[in-house]
Parts: structure tokens; sequence; C-alpha cells
């Protein structure tokens, strides 16, 4: 089956049009053909709260100090609600948003997608790839990405494994597709808008394989001993079987 691909963008920071810009090209990634197994732009949750537990499609539970997941204005001109993950010189607790599918779906092609905004000064934040049902105080994961301080993306805690950049204080797209199969799980990452760019082709560690298999949430978390926040909405994850 071949790989979703964001196509070529031509960008220019202006913040309005970027973001109009962004959610459609996001939205667009679900085609007529896959199911959507989550969704969310966090629209109907108050700012200064934490987002309700039911989605568009699919549902999320918070996990940190309260306060450190909330819903917050967009970080841009125009764009709707975001959410806010934090974490303070004096937490003794990491700080996580968990993205939940409508339903198990086994084996296939998973698309992930979503609008990120970490500001000049923050800590590593992370977006993780977890098994269904998985409890939100369980950090277990079959494959993470770091957005790291030096602007890179790695992969499984693997300095090897760094690609691309990503701008800071701008909004931007990440891009995960996951062939989840019997025998090679793989991944293609795709960084991409204002100033973003990088892709990278990665296997799944054989030892994870049968966790892959059970493939059912995403995370997003900032963990010890990084410190600060970052933004994210529009989060998407697209299925279609084998």
């Amino acid at each position: 089956m071949n790989k979703t691909r964001l196509p070529r963008l031509s960008w220019r920071l202006v913040s309005k049009d970027l973001y109009l810009f962004l959610i459609p090209a996001i939205l667009m990634l679900a085609g007529c053909s896959s199911q959507t197994l989550f969704q969310s732009n966090f629209d109907s949750a108050a700012i200064g709260q934490p987002p309700s537990h039911g989605q568009q499609v699919g549902t999320v539970n918070t996990d940190g100090p309260a306060g450190s997941v909330t819903t917050v204005a967009s970080p841009v001109t125009t764009g709707g609600n975001f959410v806010q993950v934090s974490r303070n010189a004096n937490a003794t607790s990491v700080s996580g948003l968990q993205c939940n599918f409508s339903k198990f779906a086994g084996v296939g092609q998973y698309t992930f997608s979503a609008v990120m905004y970490i500001p000049a000064g923050s800590g590593l934040a992370t977006i993780q790839f977890e098994t269904f049902n998985q409890p939100v105080s369980t950090y277990t994961n079959f494959l993470h990405l770091d957005f790291t301080e030096d602007n890179m993306v790695r992969l499984d805690d693997m300095d090897s494994t760094k690609f691309g950049s990503f701008p800071r204080g701008q909004v931007f797209i990440v891009q995960v597709t996951l062939n989840i199969n019997a025998t090679a799980p793989t991944a293609h990452i795709v960084l991409s808008g204002a100033g973003a760019s990088g892709a990278r082709d990665y296997k799944i560690i054989p030892a994870l394989i049968g966790m892959a298999q059970q493939f059912g949430a995403v995370r997003l978390w900032m963990g010890f001993p990084w410190t600060g926040s970052f933004d994210t909405n529009t989060i998407v994850v697209t299925y279609q079987s084998s």
C-alpha cells in the first residue's frame, strides 16, 4: 500500500493565512476510503479548562498536576483553541494528553497528523504511539518522537535517528504514516509548514512489533527533566485496512 504523503506546500509566515491553510491541509488527509479513529480541534472546550473526555471522534485523557494540560487560545492570530501541555520546575510528575481511538482496528495503515507549536526556550516534547485501552498512567510505547532542544526530531531516544528541523514560535505539521503488519511494521514521518522540513522512514523495533499490532492511542507529553510548554491542535488519526 502506498504511503500517504503531504503535498509539497509553499509557506509564508503570515499567521492568519498560514493557520487557515493548515486546517484544510490536515483534514484532507482523511480520504473517503479511510476511517477516522480520532479527531479533535478542541473548539468546544472552555479556555483555561482541561479538554473534555469526549471528542469529535474518540476520547482524551489527561495526566499530570492540575493546570498542566489546559485549553488555550490559538498562539497565532487566527485558529481556534489549542491544548497546551506544560511542566514547571517544581513538578514531580510528567504532563500529557492521551488521544484514544474510537475502536480497535488491528493491522493496516494509520495516518496521524497534528498541528504543533513549540515556543522558544521550552524543553523536549514527545509524541508517542501506544496500545489500545492503555491506562493514562502507563507510558509504554512502540514508537516515540522527541522534539529536541536543538530543533530536530529524534526517534526512540537514539541520536543516530535525528532528522529534519522545526521552527520555534510558529505552527507546523507533524504527520506519521504507520504501516502496521504482521511481520515488519514501519513508520514514515514528515515535518512541514512554516519552515519545518524533513522526512524519515523507520522500522519499528522488532521486540515491540506485538505492541504495535495493538495500536490504539497517541500521547503528546513532556517529562522529567524538561520544563516549558507546547501547544497542539487538529489531531487526526485515520485508518485503512490492508
